[in-house]
């Protein structure tokens, strides 16, 4: 009885013992051991995760200027449409945040903008529109260390907040356009960095004026901003 329980004894320790070594080339062997596919995997390959995420959302505040230019179809020449014809570009203020969602690098922007567009005509007269515009865009992001290069393409939506009253041209409260877009950032940690960029607008796909006088107006508007950018 006492060499079976001796025995009993020492098999539970061989056990014990046997487990404690497993368990140590277990973790001597974790992330080493690689399983290798089968022939229907083979030709399955992924696409590396930008920040090693399936899901990434930036938010860019924005705050630049842009230079507008306005251009006017002339149905009937008279002395309300004469100034019309020749036409200058005009500054205006450019303020927006736009959030980008990224999956795996792809994915839409869109947020909200303030710019103030028109044109100036003879004796340095502006005419200002401005508008909020919500955009609708295809997202493309690249990343490398700390630069983040992002650029959108689409079309966007614009309301119109206020134009001058005493213009001779009156423009419509909707404004359907396309827009171009391409910033980079320097991020100054893994949340925030600077940002830089530029854009590009044609508006008045819908034509912003159609009146007996007036045939066609649409706008053409480049703004340069700069502003921070927020990665969640």
């Amino acid at each position: 009885m006492k060499k079976r329980g001796l025995l009993t004894k020492l098999l539970i320790f061989l056990f014990i013992l046997s487990l404690t070594s497993i368990s140590t080339e277990a973790g001597d062997w974790e992330g080493q051991v690689k399983l290798k596919p089968g022939k229907e995997n083979e030709n399955i390959k992924f696409s590396p995760k930008k920040k090693n995420k399936f899901f990434n959302l930036d938010v860019d505040v924005q705050l630049g200027l842009g230079v507008s230019n306005t251009s006017i179809d002339v149905n009937k020449i008279d002395t309300n449409t004469t100034k019309l014809q020749s036409t200058d570009s005009k500054l205006g203020p450019n303020i927006g945040a736009i959030v980008n969602v990224d999956f795996l690098g792809f994915g839409f922007t869109t947020g909200f903008q303030y710019s103030s567009k028109g044109f100036e005509s003879t004796g340095n007269i502006a005419t200002n529109y401005n508008y909020l515009n919500i955009p609708l865009l295809f997202y493309l992001g690249f990343e490398s260390d700390k630069i983040r290069i992002d650029g959108n393409f689409g079309p966007y939506f614009g309301l119109l907040l206020s134009q001058d009253k005493s213009t001779a041209l009156a423009v419509k409260n909707f404004d359907l356009g396309l827009t171009g877009n391409l910033s980079g950032a320097y991020m100054f940690n893994k949340y925030m960095g600077v940002l830089l960029g530029c854009k590009y607008e044609y508006g008045g796909l819908n034509n912003l004026a159609s009146t007996e006088l007036i045939k066609k107006v649409t706008t053409s508007t480049l703004f340069f901003y700069s502003g921070i950018k927020f990665e969640l």
